[in-house]
């Protein structure tokens, strides 16, 4: 998919999902009180974002250095922002574009390079499951998605390190044509038994967990400019359970999926934040932009630099 169509489908996406939030809160009650919201707070939320982008760049570079795939920082930062761009579209384009990125500015394998943004959304999972844990035992909330997406984790990686599953697997296939696809799936599995071992496991879960605490916390700096009630904690449970819900739907983007479970828990009396529809919908508006839409838009901004900007390799 070409850059332009993937930022069309994501300005169509975005004006559906604010026709739906003006059909399930008052589109007036929301317009108003976007007007009255102080800027200042989605200023310093978009701040909390871009650190969470920040320390899951450390990530990329540090995943790819693990595979001896060298980028420049600047560079891998651009790369890693620049998928954001195909974060709504369909297949997961936005794993697929790092990969083609590096492959096209340093010859390196894509298929290293995507199984390694496999190995990211891994940690990305396993860091928001580490950041809710807590509080869903405390509030109770969506604790069966929890434990459902906690055995999803497990099984990954009981496959991904077995060392004779996989390749006894991949050793059934005789077909001729399918022996470049037998290749690549076994490559990919190399890439994840090097990067979901001990060490860069831990060192992926927790720079995951540092990040999406950061956007919890972005959240709850929203939800204050909105005179919401209750603490932090509620906040990174809604946010983290929300996005959580997201993924697993395998919608692009968590686009709908996510908007309709952050509604549903922002409204939830057990979890006190005291807010209306209109509340409830604007404080999720207010989130994704800062969290989806903000990222989507940095990531065509990335895109057309790294079209205009020579490959720098770095061997440090």
């Amino acid at each position: 998919m070409k850059a332009s169509r993937a930022l069309l489908l994501a300005l169509v996406l975005a004006a559906a999902v604010v026709a739906g939030a003006g059909f399930f809160a008052d589109l007036g009650k929301l317009g108003a009180g976007l007007a009255a919201y102080p800027p200042g707070r989605i200023a310093a939320a978009c701040v909390l974002v871009l650190s969470n982008y920040a320390l899951r760049t450390v990530r990329f570079r540090y995943y790819l250095g693990r595979l001896s795939i060298h980028v420049a920082p600047a560079e891998a930062g651009l790369v890693f922002v620049a998928g954001f761009l195909f974060t709504v579209t369909p297949g997961k384009m936005g794993e697929v574009v790092k990969g083609w990125l590096v492959k096209q500015r340093h010859g390196h394998s894509a298929t290293a390079v995507a199984s390694s943004v496999v190995a990211e959304r891994f940690t990305d999972v396993a860091g928001l499951l580490l950041v809710a844990a807590a509080g869903v035992w405390q509030f109770g909330a969506y604790r069966e998605l929890f434990l459902a997406v906690c055995a999803l984790c497990l099984s990954f990686l009981a496959v991904v390190l077995h060392p004779r599953l996989v390749p006894a697997l991949l050793g059934r296939v005789r077909h001729p044509r399918l022996q470049r696809a037998v290749a690549k799936v076994s490559q990919a599995h190399g890439v994840l038994r090097t990067l979901c071992a001990p060490g860069p496991l831990t060192v992926g879960v927790a720079l995951a967990a540092a990040a999406w605490f950061l956007e919890a916390v972005a959240f709850r700096v929203l939800l204050d400019g909105l005179g919401a009630g209750a603490g932090l904690g509620q906040a990174v449970v809604i946010y983290t359970m929300a996005t959580l819900f997201g993924a697993v739907s395998m919608l692009p983007g968590g686009v709908g999926s996510t908007e309709a479970v952050m509604v549903a828990l922002l409204l939830l009396p057990a979890l006190g934040l005291g807010l209306d529809r209109a509340g409830a919908t604007l404080a999720t508006l207010l989130i994704r932009f800062c969290t989806l839409w903000f990222g989507v838009a940095l990531g065509g901004l990335a895109w057309a630099w790294l079209a205009r900007r020579r490959p720098t390799n770095t061997r440090k």
